[in-house]
């Protein structure tokens, strides 16, 4: 009966440690969510008064909502012409001298900290 009860124990601990770090991964995002939903109900409350407000809100989240699933339900248009050509672009190759801002700003980096440490 004792290894019944330590296999129980063992498992309410991995599922507890499961929940944990599925709440851990998800709590930024659903704090996030609720702190953008309120404020939308802030500006809602503000821009139509509390009494209109909600009836307001479902309205746009309809809308949202279609718009959204109108979205995922989309497919990839299909080409007109099966005989469609590529556009081949010729890509320069990168030479001696050329910079790009990237290095650019490593260098102004660079720069700096070897004037700050000059004083």
């Amino acid at each position: 009966m004792d290894v019944v009860v330590w296999i129980g124990w063992a498992l309410v601990a991995l599922l507890g440690v499961l929940w944990s770090l599925v709440w851990f991964l998800i709590s930024g995002w659903v704090s996030t969510l609720l702190q953008v939903a309120l404020f939308i109900a802030a500006i809602h409350v503000f821009k139509y008064g509390w009494r209109q407000a909600p009836a307001e809100m479902l309205r746009n989240t309809r809308t949202l909502g279609s718009f959204l699933w109108s979205w995922l339900r989309a497919r990839d248009p299909k080409p007109h012409h099966p005989t469609t050509r590529a556009v081949v672009r010729i890509v320069r190759v990168k030479e001696f001298g050329d910079v790009n801002i990237s290095t650019l700003l490593s260098l102004l980096m660079l720069s700096g900290l070897a004037l700050l440490s000059r004083l």
